[in-house]
């Protein structure tokens, strides 16, 4: 299967079952994210199991991979607390922006962004998830939060949003791609059949949980 069928297929499936669980299972979500999180780490600790001052680099990828964690189980309970949504937006604007970028990319091509760490990200797949990200911050807000009672997306609100989506996203899946491409690897694990192993799949959201978490308890609590 190619990877953009893969991305398709998963996303089919699995972006309405996250969104359904975020919403109405906090439990269920909390169990999931700690399965998630702790099979990212494993993969995390096999890849870097041969670099020099492996120690370290297992202490990094505990505080690292686990404090994203921890963020995004807080950020859901701050999400009870407030009747607010940033869990469902940062985990839908995420794979949207992700989507984009790499389906963007992949038809328009052209130059590379950090061909040494990543040669499949290019400027226009750059673009492309920022597009991404300003159009569903904008619908959201027009036709879906309008349920949630007594809280509304400021202007800044918004545009952290999608800095956090398309700036710190990137980073965080660039910091991924450094590893493997440091341990000469093309896939965390093959755990998703042809979509890589969980780690590329929160390589993004385990960097933006904590910049979003700080931001709503600054902004909002």
């Amino acid at each position: 299967m190619s990877a953009l069928k893969s991305r398709i297929l998963i996303g089919l499936i699995g972006f309405p079952s996250v969104i359904y669980i975020i919403f109405n299972h906090i439990i269920f979500f909390n169990i999931i994210v700690i399965i998630c999180f702790s099979l990212a780490f494993i993969e995390f600790a096999k890849i870097t199991n041969k670099f020099s001052n492996r120690l370290s680099w297992l202490i990094f990828g505990l505080l690292y991979i686990f404090g994203g964690m921890i963020s995004l189980i807080y950020l859901r309970s701050i999400d009870l607390i407030l009747n607010s949504p940033f869990t469902f937006l940062l985990f839908a604007g995420v794979m949207i922006n992700d989507s984009m970028a790499f389906i963007v990319g992949k038809i328009l091509g052209g130059p590379k962004i950090i061909p040494n760490i990543s040669p499949n990200k290019t400027y226009a797949g750059l673009i492309g998830g920022l597009f991404g990200s300003i159009i569903f911050i904008f619908l959201s807000d027009k036709y879906f939060l309008d349920v949630f009672t007594n809280f509304y997306l400021t202007n800044m609100d918004k545009i952290f949003l999608i800095f956090v989506f398309n700036i710190i996203g990137f980073f965080g899946d660039s910091f991924e791609s450094f590893i493997k491409r440091k341990a000469k690897i093309k896939d965390s694990s093959k755990l998703l059949l042809g979509h890589g192993g969980m780690l590329d799949r929160l390589d993004s959201l385990i960097l933006t949980t904590p910049f979003t978490m700080f931001y709503v308890i600054a902004y909002h609590l």
